[in-house]
């Protein structure tokens, strides 16, 4: 992995980014609008309004809003009606493609899938009304946060459940320990961007889905503690980011990075928690009180 170093200015470019808190699609309406589209594009299917504003139902399965509103909210260009209807549509489209991948009863062998599972983080609110027969492999992490398994597919990845590790008849410790390796195989050429004294910080923003997790890639903890002294802290605000700063870094720096981070945690797809985290480079995580 190399590391590029461009400043603390790049701390203010990386952190205070646009967000979909500006956006005028409240998140009623595009709870709305998705309900009717969804009808209309898959009338053989029953669709309801979730236990919360920002989900829809589809029998027992729940489609979350909160990525869907924010690719609209971040458009680089403003969208007319049309534009947005066909963005929803070629959303769901790609949700309903990944559901009819995903078996209900596992069909690989333990021997095509070893290579295909990474880790990843799971907020607890996933997995609230999960049936039993649907249970996934987790650990536990942060309260809000899960640690969980998933199996790469062709579009994006499904989370490892209880009745695929059973399949396989593989134990949770060798589940997890093959997870951790392929994450670190997929982590050799990433960039850990940032910037140097007086306020040390590193970031990764890959944007391929497994940022966040990268906190347990053993070369990013190692190259980050030799950067910033060991033990650092660190905060996953979402699945697609990782920030990680000097214990020694000042008082006005430790500040803002609270405020960006509950900041972020609103208003990004994909929230994961605003605790923050203090690491080690022996893999030792605990949050700050």
């Amino acid at each position: 992995m190399r590391l590029l170093f461009r400043g603390i200015v790049f701390l203010f470019t990386l952190l205070c980014w646009e967000t979909a808190m500006a956006c005028d699609i409240t998140p009623g309406q595009l709870q709305d609008e998705a309900l009717v589209l969804l009808k209309k594009e898959y009338p053989k299917n029953s669709f309801a309004r979730g236990s919360r504003i920002d989900v829809v139902l589809m029998g027992e399965v729940e489609f979350g809003l909160q990525h869907l509103r924010s690719k609209l909210c971040l458009s680089p260009k403003f969208l007319t009606p049309q534009e947005r209807e066909d963005a929803m549509r070629e959303h769901f489209r790609v949700m309903m493609s990944l559901m009819k991948e995903r078996d209900p009863k596992p069909s690989l062998q333990w021997s095509e899938a070893k290579n295909r599972v990474f880790l990843q983080f799971l907020s607890t609110d996933y997995i609230r009304n999960t049936r039993k027969d649907q249970a996934l492999v987790t650990r536990d992490f942060l309260p809000d946060v899960k640690l969980a398994v998933v199996l790469k597919q062709e579009r994006g990845y499904s989370y490892v459940r209880r009745t695929d590790s059973d399949h396989w008849k593989i134990r949770d410790e060798a589940l997890f320990e093959a997870a951790k390796r392929n994450l670190a195989l997929n982590s050799q050429n990433i960039k850990l961007q940032g910037g140097g004294d007086p306020d040390r910080f590193l970031a990764v923003e890959e944007k391929d889905g497994y940022d966040a997790i990268r906190i347990f890639d053993p070369g990013v903890r190692q190259a980050a503690a030799e950067f910033l002294g060991n033990p650092f802290y660190a905060m996953i605000p979402n699945r697609d980011f990782l920030v990680m700063w000097s214990a020694k870094n000042s008082t006005k720096f430790q500040l803002f990075a609270r405020q960006r981070v509950e900041d972020d945690f609103r208003k990004q797809p994909y929230a994961l928690s605003t605790t923050f985290v203090r690491v080690w480079s022996d893999g030792r995580i605990e949050p700050v009180r």
